[in-house]
């Protein structure tokens, strides 16, 4: 194994890792402040966090292809013989102190940012489905109110026969 080639890929794993992490803090920072844009209803905030979101996730997805090649380089340096990359862990334990207790902590710290980011995106998802049902509820009772209709069918909800509205007319 080429010690200088390893070292150098080595860092540039560490150097990918740090940006990861620093990307997945950013985009869990969006995702709480979107949370708090679907409580407040503003639209224009939430389209361009929604923005903000995805071109963190895009560049995630970038660093993370680099991270898988560099996982593959280095799984090379240390066993040219190897069929597959090694995991994570399994490549820090054959990398010497003290790379591979770095990369190890960095390893745990993005684990760990990437489960925040999950649960924040669980809140988020759900928070979304509750606008858009209370939405839909909006629209039913809107469409059910201009057909005259005002008793629920035997599923809980108007009838949607009744609730057809072809035309709406509506002043202020």
């Amino acid at each position: 194994m080429d010690n200088s080639n390893a070292s150098t890929q080595t860092a540039s794993l560490e150097q990918t890792l740090r940006q990861q992490l620093s990307l997945h803090s950013e985009l869990l920072e969006l995702l709480k402040r979107k949370r708090d844009v679907l409580r407040s209803s503003d639209t224009r905030a939430a389209i361009g966090l929604c923005t903000l979101e995805h071109e963190k996730i895009q560049k995630i997805a970038e660093l993370e292809k680099h991270r898988l090649e560099l996982v593959a380089e280095l799984t090379l340096s240390v066993d040219p013989q190897a069929k597959e990359p090694l995991s994570m862990s399994e490549l820090a334990d054959r990398l010497g102190e003290p790379a591979r207790g770095r990369l190890l902590v960095l390893r745990h710290q993005l684990l760990e940012r990437m489960k925040a980011v999950h649960y924040e995106t669980g809140i988020v998802r759900r928070a979304t489905e509750t606008l858009s049902k209370h939405m839909n509820g909006i629209v039913q009772t809107i469409g059910a109110l201009s057909a005259g209709v005002s008793t629920y069918g035997n599923r809980g909800a108007f009838p949607q026969s009744n609730t057809a509205v072809s035309t709406f007319s509506a002043t202020a």
